[in-house]
Parts: C-alpha cells; sequence; structure tokens
C-alpha cells in the first residue's frame, strides 16, 4: 500500500493556502513515522477535516500535531482523534476543536498511554456538553494541568467546576482558566505525589541495571480504591500516580512495585494449574508465588529484600474488617523474612517449612500451589477465610494482582527480541510456493503492514493472461529479503 500526497494536496492546498510550503515535509515527517495503513488514514483524516468547513486552524493543528502524537502512542489512536473532532464539530466552534487538537501531544506525553489518551477525548467530549464555555481556557493551560494531575484528577477537577458553576458562566470561565481561589483550592486537593509519566525512564533504567534487559512499563487509571498492578500481555501496567506511605517516597513505591511486576516475569517458567479452584483458593497460591518469585529476586540482588521489607513492614490500623486478613498479612511477613513469627503456630510451622524447602523448590511453582492449598486449608479448619472482597483489599501496597500468574504465556525474549510486540499485533511471515500463492493467497498485492505476508522464493509469473506474461512478480514488484537476526555473541553486553 503506498499513499500519494498529490491525491491530497489540492483539496488540502485550498482549503489552507500556507500549506502550500511546509505540506511536502508535514507529510514526510509523518511517513517516517506511521505504517502505510496508519498514513492513509491520517491524511484521510485531514481531508475529512477540511470538508467540515470549520476554518484552517482545525486542517493546520491536524496536520502538524498528530504526528507527535503517533510517536507518544501509536497509530491506533489517530481514528480516535479524528472521531472527537468530528464530535466536537457540532457542539464548538472550530477555533476550540483546533485548541483540543493542539493539546493531544502533551496529553499523549503526558499520559504516555493510549487508552489514557481515549479518555482524555472522552472527558474534552463531556464537558463540551456540560462546560463548553469553560473548554477554551482549560485548553489553553492544559500544559500546567497535566503536569500537575492525572488524568482521574483532571477529571475530578473539571467536573467540580462543570458542576459548581453550571449557572454562573462568568466565574465558570475563571475557574477553568484557574483564575479562582475554588479552582487552585480543588487543583492542590486532586494533585498526587509522584506521577508515573516523571518517572518512567527512571523505573526503565532500573529494571534494565538490575536485569540487563527491557521491560514495558504503561501508566493506567487508578481512579478507584483497591487498584493494583497488574502484567498483561507481557507489559507491565503501573497507576497513573501514587502517594507517599508512612515517609516512603512515591518513587520507592514505584521502584517496588516495578521490581515485583518483574521478577514475576524474570521468573515465571509456566502457568499455574487453576482448575477445580476457587478464587479464594488462588489467592491463597497467590501469595506464596510472590513470596517464591520474590525469593529468586532477593537472591540475585539483595538490596530488594530491604526495599519490599520496608513496604510489608508498614504499620497498619488493626481495625479491619475480617481478623483473617490480619493474619494474611502477618504470614506475608513472615514469608519474606524468617525472623518475623505469627501468633499462630499452625502458620509459623507453614512458614518455616516454606523457609526450609524454598531453596530446592524456587523454580518450581508447583511448590507454590502445594503450600498455597496448605494455607488456604489451614484458614478454613479455622473458619477464618476471608469473602474475596476482603482478601483482595489486603495491605501489601507494591504486590500486584497476580493475574500472570495463571495466563502466563512463555516468551522467548532472546528469538523474538527485546521489543515485544502482543501476539494480536504480531505480523505473520510464510514461505510458500508459487503454487500454493497461486491457489490460496487472498491479495498478492498486499501492502508490508499486512497482518500476514507470505513470501515466495520461486519466480511468479501472472496468471491472468493464460501465459503471456514475460515479467514475473518477483521482478515488477519483489524485495530483496531481510537476513534473519543472527546472535553474535562477542556483542552480547547482557548483564
Amino acid at each position: 500500500m503506498s499513499v500519494n500526497l498529490d491525491d491530497y494536496r489540492e483539496q488540502l492546498e485550498k482549503i489552507a493556502p500556507e500549506l502550500v510550503h511546509t505540506l511536502d515535509s508535514t507529510f514526510q515527517d509523518a511517513a517516517r513515522i506511521m505504517s502505510p495503513a496508519g498514513l492513509q488514514e491520517y491524511m484521510e483524516g485531514a481531508k475529512g477535516l477540511a470538508e467540515l468547513g470549520r476554518g484552517k486552524e482545525l486542517v493546520v493543528a491536524f496536520l502538524e500535531d498528530i504526528p507527535q502524537v503517533v510517536k507518544e502512542c501509536g497509530e491506533d489512536v489517530i481514528r480516535d482523534c479524528i472521531n472527537a473532532a468530528m464530535k466536537l464539530s457540532s457542539m464548538t466552534s472550530g477555533e476550540v476543536i483546533a485548541l483540543m487538537i493542539h493539546s493531544l501531544p502533551t496529553a499523549a506525553r503526558r499520559l504516555g498511554d493510549p487508552e489514557l489518551l481515549r479518555g482524555y477525548l472522552s472527558l474534552i467530549h463531556q464537558l463540551s456538553a456540560k462546560a463548553s464555555r469553560g473548554l477554551r481556557p482549560m485548553l489553553g493551560i492544559i500544559d500546567e494541568l497535566l503536569s500537575k494531575l492525572t488524568l482521574s484528577g483532571l477529571r475530578r477537577w473539571a467536573n467540580f467546576g462543570a458542576e459548581a458553576y453550571r449557572r454562573d458562566l462568568n466565574n465558570l470561565v475563571k475557574y477553568f482558566a484557574l483564575e479562582t481561589a475554588d479552582s487552585k483550592k480543588m487543583l492542590q486537593k486532586e494533585r498526587r505525589g509522584t506521577l508515573f509519566i516523571d518517572t518512567q525512564r527512571k523505573l526503565n533504567f532500573y529494571l534494565r541495571a538490575l536485569w540487563g534487559r527491557d521491560f514495558f512499563l504503561r501508566p493506567t487509571a487508578a481512579d478507584y480504591e483497591g487498584f493494583k498492578p497488574y502484567i498483561e500481555l507481557f507489559v507491565m501496567h503501573l497507576p497513573d500516580a501514587v502517594d507517599d506511605i508512612a515517609g516512603i517516597t512515591g518513587l520507592e513505591l514505584y521502584r517496588a512495585q516495578a521490581a515485583h511486576l518483574a521478577a514475576h516475569i524474570q521468573y515465571t517458567r509456566a502457568p499455574i494449574s487453576a482448575e477445580q479452584l476457587s478464587p479464594a483458593q488462588m489467592f491463597f497460591i497467590g501469595l506464596l508465588e510472590d513470596a517464591r518469585v520474590e525469593y529468586l529476586a532477593i537472591q540475585d540482588f539483595p538490596g530488594l529484600q530491604k526495599l519490599w521489607g520496608s513496604l510489608l513492614n508498614i504499620e497498619q490500623s488493626q481495625d479491619v474488617e475480617h481478623k483473617g486478613l490480619l493474619k494474611l498479612e502477618q504470614f506475608a511477613r513472615s514469608l519474606h523474612d524468617a525472623s518475623i513469627k505469627n501468633n499462630d503456630d499452625p502458620l509459623n510451622a507453614l512458614a518455616e517449612r516454606f523457609h526450609q524447602n524454598i531453596a530446592e523448590q524456587a523454580e518450581n511453582n508447583q511448590f507454590s500451589w502445594d503450600m498455597g492449598l496448605e494455607l488456604f486449608h489451614l484458614f478454613a479448619e479455622q473458619r477464618e477465610v476471608p469473602s474475596l472482597r476482603i482478601l483482595e483489599s489486603i495491605r501489601l501496597p507494591y504486590r500486584d494482582d497476580n493475574r500472570f500468574v495463571w495466563e502466563f504465556e512463555e516468551f522467548d525474549f532472546l528469538r523474538h527480541g527485546a521489543e515485544y510486540i502482543p501476539a494480536s499485533q504480531r505480523q505473520i511471515r510464510k514461505y510458500v510456493s508459487a503454487v500454493e500463492m497461486a491457489n490460496e493467497v487472498d491479495c498478492e498485492l498486499a501492502g508490508d503492514d499486512a497482518q500476514e505476508i507470505w513470501v515466495c522464493s520461486t519466480k511468479f509469473m501472472p496468471y491472468e493472461d493464460a501465459g503471456e506474461a514475460t515479467v514475473s512478480f518477483n521482478e515488477m514488484w519483489g524485495k530483496d529479503p531481510v537476513s534473519e537476526p543472527y546472535h553474535y555473541q562477542e556483542w552480547d553486553y547482557q548483564v
């Protein structure tokens, strides 16, 4: 697939004559960032916005700013940006839509995730219906707002102003321009301690220094109580902001969360069977699996014991909904540190057995399965198994929800490379014969961005003209194949 700028040039330059001198360079910049399919969607979007008739500023803003958004969040968001602009076209002026487009590079950079950017677009659409006069001043200071607030905080700040000044339009404008005491007070209230986007690079280097490889981190809106980090498709999802806890900084909490998630990825070799297990039993097994992977990580990097221990040993309130939760939290501490004891002899015996056998069983997650069920039965015998809702509220600040433990899919980073691409987005490349190519292929002229590519190594002649062809497809459109990666041992600098 190839995209020809000349197909769009006349219409775009007609709506915005100043593009005559910049359109070529803008197109080339976009082509370096986007795939052919993404580039086509980008140009079609610009064409569609030009046809809206809402002014040239909107078209110019889209052409100039969307490549920066794609660079941060991927080209899947192009369609969302176009749809957002189209929706706003019936609700506000072209100038405000252009301001929204201008705000997207900042939003993409500060939010750092496609889903969060979509949430930002949704918020803009909601505000256009609830407080349309506040959009212009808010978009004018969006840099300051997103440097201090998460998306959830921005949403609460904006919704408060929209409700409080619904019938006071003058103060509504002042609120969204951060010119009122209420606005500044609400901003301070919603401001979180440490934003993920400000620590992401540090966390990446931290994990790379430990394990000598890359991990993929993404922020996730932690806008509800009880949010836990998680791993999905080998991507580590961390909260978009965290607060200091008992004198432990947000950066240290992020490090503990990231190191724990990385330990799961690094030391998990096979999924744990969830067959015939209740959710509560899975939770208990997950608690032991957390201890197993942390043991392995601490063997490699002893300093992690202090990092995780400082968070596990935070003094918590004894006023809980179920006393079994306190026993579980104390048991988790005893698994981490053999010197910590429980006020329960059977639990002490189980913790001691864990420490006695973990050195031999550290690589075997069946050990976690067996001991986790044994722990569950101890609580069941004493009728102290909390409900799943209470179990999930356990106060271990850096632990994840353990979905990765049950959904694990083996992945060979040495074979596939450090830059992991989820299976749903991975291109499939097959090497086939000319007969298979002729009989089975859906589209022999598909572009390089097709989901499945068939490669014919032999000469393949066009067959529509009953054998009269003299030039093969290989000669017309063939490309020299890119060689397979080759591992040079002398260039392997992994730690």
